[in-house]
């Protein structure tokens, strides 16, 4: 090999590591989510909730089956302290319980969402029920769906609610 090959290589090995070396770096600290996805838990000035999913749908259910639920994840990815006031749904047919009123920065807590296929008749096919969280948090509150159909399986006259099912 050749004084001017050697050079080269050199040069090129040199310039290789100097970028390398200056090369911005796209480092992301480990950060714990336990169930929630690392988007979710970046954190936010103030108060602030993430909830996962934000929605969900229990498909097509029987009338006759009983109630259905789903636990969502809550997560205070703010630098301040949720205050949890109450926990409103759209309907009366679907309940919410959230298990902490207190969520301090990177605290945790679960909604629960109890869905009755028997309360009331719904013509519309597929609908869906919202839960909404009401808090100290500044703008909109947050809120998960979830979606349904109902197989009224055991007729109108079972419903705990006839209201108006004509």
């Amino acid at each position: 090999m050749t004084k001017k090959n050697i050079l080269l290589i050199t040069g090129i090995v040199a310039l290789l590591v100097l970028l390398a070396v200056t090369a911005p770096k796209n480092e992301i600290a480990p950060v714990e989510t336990a169930g929630v996805n690392e988007a979710a838990s970046a954190r936010v000035h103030g108060p602030h909730l993430t909830l996962t999913p934000e929605e969900y749908d229990f498909g097509k259910i029987r009338q006759s089956g009983g109630v259905v639920s789903k636990t969502f994840n809550v997560l205070n990815n703010g630098s301040e302290d949720v205050t949890i006031n109450e926990v409103l749904t759209s309907c009366s047919c679907t309940t919410a319980e959230i298990d902490k009123k207190l969520l301090r920065p990177g605290e945790q807590g679960t909604l629960t969402v109890v869905f009755d296929p028997n309360y009331h008749y719904e013509d519309d096919g597929r609908f869906f029920r919202t839960a909404t969280i009401k808090s100290n948090i500044h703008g909109k509150a947050p809120e998960v769906k979830v979606f349904v159909e109902v197989d009224y399986d055991l007729g109108k006259d079972a419903l705990k609610f006839k209201g108006d099912t004509e």
